[in-house]
Formats: C-alpha cells, sequence, structure tokens
C-alpha cells in the first residue's frame, strides 16, 4: 500500500481530510460568485484546500489556480496569469490551438507537448506589450471564459504582490468589478502584507470574506490516523503542540511513522526519533542557510528560538552582547529575507522544522 500520509505537493481526494467546514464555507462563496481572503501560515494545508475545492468544482466551473511566490516583476504577474488561464483549456492540440486563438486576441502561445506523460505547457509571447496590455488581455479572455460556465480563480501567495508595484491592486479592483460570473480566492501566508492589501483605503478593501485558516483539529488528525497506526488521543495532543499544528510537519512525521512503526503502537519516542530524522535530513541545508547570516542576524535568530519573552531585557542583550539597535536591526534584516516573521509584538519562525533546527541545534 501507498504510504497514506503524503507531506509533499498537495493532499488531494483521499488523502485530504480535517477541512470539510472550511470547504462548506467557500463552496457557499464561489456558488454565488463571492471572492475569498484565505490566510494562515505557510504549510497549515491552504494550498492544498484550494485544490481540493477546485478539484470538487472541476465538472461545473473553469478553474484557474497561481502561484506567485517567484515573482520578480509585475510582468511575471501577469505572464503567470496569462499561462494559468491557457491551461484552464482542455482537450486535443487541434482544440487548445483554437481556443487560444479565440480567447486571446493580441498574444499568441508556444506549445510544446511532453512525449512521455502528453502534459502541455504554454509560452506566452509578450514582446511589445506593457503590463496593462497583459493585464487586459487576461481578462477579457477570463470573462469570455465566464460566459461559459463559472470560474474560480485562486491566487496564492498574493501578499508578494506588494513587493513590486502598489497599483496591481487598483488595477485588480477595476476588473473584479466587472459583473461576470468569477470567483477570486486570494490566499497568502504572511498575514500582515497580505491583509493589509484589503484594510479601509486600500483598493480591494470590502472585495473579499476574510477566512484565517488555523490548525487541524485534534478529532480530525486522530480519525485519520487511526485508519492507518495505532494511536490514542494523548499522542496526537502531544504531536500537534510540538509541530505548533503545522500540518506539513504532522504528516512528514506520520510518514516516517508509518514506514517504520505502522503494527506497533505510537508513542510520544517514537515522534521524537521521528522529527530527530527529519532534522537530520535538513541539518547541512538548514547549515549553510545559517552560515548565510551576519554575526548579528545569528545572534538575533538565537534569540528567537529561544523562547526568550522579553528579546529587548538588558539580561538578553548581555547575555548575546548585542546592542537593542543592532538586535532590530538584525530582526528587520531576516523579516525581509522571509525567514522570520511577526505578529503584533511577537517575532517568530514560520518554518517550524526551521524554529525547532535552531532550537536543538544552536541553543544547547
Amino acid at each position: 500500500m501507498i504510504n497514506p500520509f503524503h507531506y509533499e505537493g498537495f493532499a488531494l481526494e483521499e488523502q485530504f481530510y480535517g477541512r470539510n467546514v472550511e470547504l462548506v464555507k467557500i463552496q457557499k462563496l464561489v456558488d454565488n460568485s463571492n471572492n475569498l481572503l484565505l490566510y494562515s501560515k505557510r504549510r497549515m494545508g491552504k494550498s492544498s484546500l484550494i485544490k481540493e475545492l477546485m478539484h470538487r468544482n472541476g465538472d461545473q466551473c473553469y478553474t484557474i489556480y497561481c502561484d506567485i511566490f517567484d515573482i520578480a516583476s509585475k510582468e511575471e504577474f501577469a505572464s503567470i496569469l496569462l499561462k494559468s488561464l491557457a491551461k484552464a483549456h482542455h482537450g486535443d492540440l487541434k482544440t487548445i490551438i483554437s481556443n487560444l486563438k479565440k480567447y486571446f486576441k493580441r498574444i499568441t502561445f508556444g506549445i510544446s507537448v511532453d512525449p512521455n506523460t502528453a502534459e502541455i505547457s504554454y509560452t506566452p509571447r509578450l514582446e511589445g506589450l506593457s503590463f496593462e496590455e497583459m493585464m487586459e488581455e487576461f481578462f477579457e479572455g477570463l470573462f469570455l471564459l465566464s460566459k461559459e460556465k463559472r470560474v474560480i480563480l485562486a491566487i496564492d501567495e498574493f501578499q508578494q504582490i506588494t513587493l513590486l508595484d502598489t497599483k496591481i491592486d487598483a488595477l485588480l479592483r477595476k476588473y473584479m468589478q466587472e459583473p461576470y460570473n468569477v470567483s477570486y480566492i486570494f490566499a497568502g501566508s504572511k498575514r500582515h502584507s497580505i491583509t493589509s492589501l484589503f484594510t479601509y483605503s486600500a483598493p480591494l478593501y470590502e472585495m473579499a470574506t476574510h477566512m484565517e485558516l488555523g490548525g487541524l483539529d485534534s478529532s480530525s488528525i486522530l480519525a485519520y490516523a487511526s485508519k492507518y497506526l495505532s494511536i490514542n488521543e494523548a499522542t496526537v495532543e502531544y504531536l500537534i503542540a510540538l509541530c505548533d499544528h503545522e500540518t506539513k510537519l504532522m504528516q512528514h512525521i506520520f510518514h516516517i511513522l508509518y514506514n517504520t512503526h505502522k503494527d506497533a503502537t505510537i508513542t510520544p519516542v517514537m515522534i521524537d526519533n521521528a522529527l530527530e530524522e527529519i532534522l537530520g535530513d535538513k541539518s547541512s541545508s538548514y547549515t549553510l542557510l545559517y552560515d548565510t547570516f551576519s554575526l548579528t542576524q545569528k545572534k538575533a535568530f538565537k534569540i528567537i528560538t529561544s523562547d526568550i519573552e522579553n528579546i529587548y531585557s538588558l539580561d538578553t542583550l548581555k547575555t548575546y552582547n548585542i546592542q537593542k539597535a543592532s538586535l532590530a536591526s538584525a530582526l528587520k534584516q531576516l523579516y525581509m529575507k522571509e525567514i522570520i516573521d511577526k505578529e503584533k509584538d511577537r517575532w517568530f519562525v514560520p518554518d517550524r522544522t526551521l524554529e525547532l533546527w535552531g532550537k536543538r541545534m544552536l541553543n544547547r
């Protein structure tokens, strides 16, 4: 039997669990062509939730998913949208080419087919077009598509547009106000950055219903895990606390436990050993990352992973031999590198595995 605990990529269909309440809420929005702002820490299952929603709506809707985590320019943002829209067209190659000509007036696509998987990839030819023209072309094609059946457009890691051009959100608002049968889903992993795009006086204010995705509840985790492992509620609670509700890390630990202890009763010690295996596997890459930090950034990272309540206390500054201004500057630099994040007045490491590595390897 294939390992039922999937931790790489998206968890879909029979491996998707514990989000039925959220799915029902989002489905109601989609059914009425309303919009959603979905946010949480990374590795909590946002993308799998969106993908599962799209899978369940695939017959009655066109579903378009865009991940813009790595964009470096607004033109690249527009290019990803165009590629994703092109992928919404299915059928044989002749039909797809005919559709692309129908839905795109100024843009042509280079099309290639993988001989092994038969998967089609699209490369838009954008020479001579401005960003505004690319966006106009995208939305004209999107709106034409929505006349056939409802469209779900999801843009993952949407907060990345804040690094590019503050006018992108205003341009999106203009098109979102058009009366077409489209539901927009904006997902992000940096709460402050993404919610700032939807606050009062921001262009996207009141353009989407907000939903914060919390951790999976213990009963859902226990119900799914118990199908394949001998594990009790107390042990599941221990796992949740250890992983700080991070779905991907919990799934990775379950994956290892299934490979090594599926015929035994799972204990906290087994969970600890699985975590040590994960940290050992990641130690080299984390060490390389840590070595790129300056001396003050290394001190700041150690402080953040040391569970110190008042990081600016005189005792902390003295212990780590760092000035308050230097610590503040180092924290800001790590934040810009997306190594740490901030919620209200609390700094934290959003990657729980990296945080645990810091706690165990750097603070002995």
